[in-house]
């Protein structure tokens, strides 16, 4: 998939040259559903445009449970922080989401030179094996709001991040985590916790009204 029409017309000497192995299609990513091309078993392998890495990341982590697996290449920075650990800082919104769906594995760097034209930054490829149990949009859907309101404001403690949420103090309770901690020194697994107690609340604040 290709939006860029010099490109697309130097990948279709490549589909000409090998029949039936190669399909072009001139499409931006951002609008596709990627599943609905192809039937299962299915692969994404993408060198992505960097502006738009995180959107596109992110709509297929909603979707992972369709995908065999997919190879990435995205700026390091960003590679480096779907793959980070937690309590470093590196780690955030886009490693919990990452990390909750997929294994992650930080594959390979490749310099500015492995380019032409190169660019001013290194690359890196990440590899994504989806995990088996799939947490279907609801939850997925509060894990988003979920993380976009705690590193919002990471230096903040956590019962103070999360009061756009409503009910943080309840929230907290309810999946055992103390309100002082930081966004940035939970686990992928308190995260889940926490995203199922805001959607077994309905993702309301107690008492809003429904």
């Amino acid at each position: 998939m290709e939006l860029d029409r010099r490109a697309v017309a130097a990948l279709a000497e490549l589909a000409e040259a090998h029949p039936g192995r190669l399909t072009v299609l001139e499409a931006d990513a951002l609008g596709v559903d990627a599943a609905a091309l192809l039937p299962a078993p299915r692969k994404i392998v993408a060198n992505l445009p960097y502006n738009v890495a995180t959107p596109l990341l992110v709509g297929w982590l909603r979707a992972a449970a369709a995908f065999e697996g997919m190879a990435l290449m995205f700026q390091q920075e960003v590679a480096e922080r779907i793959c980070a650990a937690p309590d470093t800082d590196a780690y955030g919104r886009l490693s919990v989401l990452a990390q909750w769906r997929c294994r992650c594995d930080f594959l390979l760097r490749l310099p500015p030179g492995a380019f032409s034209p190169p660019p001013k930054v290194w690359s890196a490829v990440v590899g994504f094996g989806p995990r088996a149990e799939d947490p279907g949009p609801a939850l997925f859907a509060a894990m988003e709001r979920l993380t976009a309101a705690a590193f919002g404001q990471r230096r903040k403690m956590l019962r103070g991040s999360l009061k756009a949420l409503g009910g943080a103090e309840a929230l907290l309770e309810a999946a055992g985590i103390e309100g002082t901690r930081r966004a940035e020194t939970l686990t992928v697994a308190e995260f889940d916790r926490m995203a199922r107690a805001l959607l077994a609340r309905g993702g309301q604040a107690p008492g809003a009204a429904r």
